[in-house]
């Protein structure tokens, strides 16, 4: 294949570049329907990576390179944590490269069960394997003495319930790592906006049900008149804010108000938003501390599709945003959320 992964030539990218390109064959070969994996795990792998396997590497190798350059050091001295790992390809990657230690992290056990046995398929051992969420990830590290140079995820973040706290954890526990992410949910782009949209409203009709559910549930004496009011009104609600707004309600009869989350909404009883759409100044006002900067970047298209017009199009479209730079984050299909301490710039 005479494909690059990389287009960048220096030794990073070179090093990047012929293991991404050995990763790329080994996973090709893999005979994955033979591991065992559980059955919405394989579909996952074989739909979301395996069909797009060229592209789904590519971006691990972007991610890789972007966030050890930013440290400036070589990748054989770096400490690197891909959260929210799923079934996807960087934390393999990040391996083969070298980085002296590499953590998959996952919140559910079947994902890091069956990453496990893809890695292993293809000789490949991961450092460490932690499952559980970002409190439940940093006791691990805290016990073990573990710190980060660089914190990754590959459209994770969209899907974070308290972002705040989620990054202010991390600078807490993680103080020299650069939280490098990539998300599809891109506010400034049209027609990504439109589909987050359209998703939200999809997703919304579930989601509302089931918060109308946990009301009747909840026994308040409720009037049937209102439910349909505090169902609606809770939208991106969940857990415990869920239950506490229910109850406030009861009492002083105030309902919430969610037109600041724009169409966002979230799974009421794990907080699991549907794509959260963020402009950039929400991502600011999640970090709140002033040795830590925030910036963002477009990313790009795939240019490995089976269709030819897809592809030409793809090409078009990242010549525009090479050419536009910052600017072309309107036409970028993705962006990257980059959160570093002042002392990596």
């Amino acid at each position: 294949m005479r494909d690059r992964f990389l287009s960048q030539k220096d030794q990073l990218a070179v090093l990047i570049n012929g293991h991404a390109l050995d990763l790329y064959n080994k996973l090709l070969s893999l005979s994955v329907e033979k591991l065992g994996l559980p059955d919405h795990c394989l579909y996952y792998f074989r739909n979301s990576h395996f069909n797009r396997l060229f592209f789904s590497i590519e971006t691990s190798a972007h991610l890789l390179y972007r966030s050890i350059t930013i440290q400036n050091k070589p990748a054989s001295s770096i400490v690197i944590m891909d959260y929210g790992a799923g079934v996807g390809t960087l934390y393999m990657l990040a391996k083969m490269i070298g980085c002296r230690k590499v953590i998959y992290n996952d919140f559910l056990e079947e994902w890091q069960f069956s990453a496990m046995k893809i890695a292993e398929a293809i000789d490949i051992r991961i450092d460490e394997y932690i499952v559980g969420d970002i409190d439940e990830t940093l006791g691990v590290l805290r016990r073990k003495n573990v710190l980060c140079d660089i914190i990754t995820s590959r459209n994770v973040i969209e899907h974070v319930y308290k972002l705040d706290y989620f990054y202010q954890s991390l600078i807490l526990h993680q103080p020299q790592a650069v939280i490098y992410s990539s998300t599809t949910a891109n506010f400034y782009n049209p027609a990504s906006n439109i589909k987050h949209v359209l998703w939200h409203r999809k997703w919304e009709k579930v989601y509302y049900l089931q918060r109308m559910d946990t009301i009747k549930a909840m026994g308040l004496g409720i009037p049937d008149n209102a439910l349909a009011s505090l169902a609606k009104k809770t939208r991106g609600l969940a857990g415990s804010d869920l239950i506490n707004s229910i109850k406030d309600y009861a009492i002083s009869k105030k309902l919430p108000n969610p037109e600041k989350l724009y169409t966002n909404t979230c799974e009421p009883a794990t907080g699991v938003w549907a794509e959260h759409l963020l402009t950039f100044s929400q991502y600011r006002n999640n970090i709140r501390d002033e040795n830590y900067s925030i910036i963002f970047l477009p990313g790009f298209w795939d240019t490995h599709y089976v269709k030819a017009w897809k592809n030409i199009f793809a090409r078009f479209m990242n010549r525009i945003i090479n050419i536009t730079g910052n600017r072309g984050i309107i036409f970028a299909p993705f962006i990257y959320v980059i959160v570093q301490p002042q002392t990596s710039q």
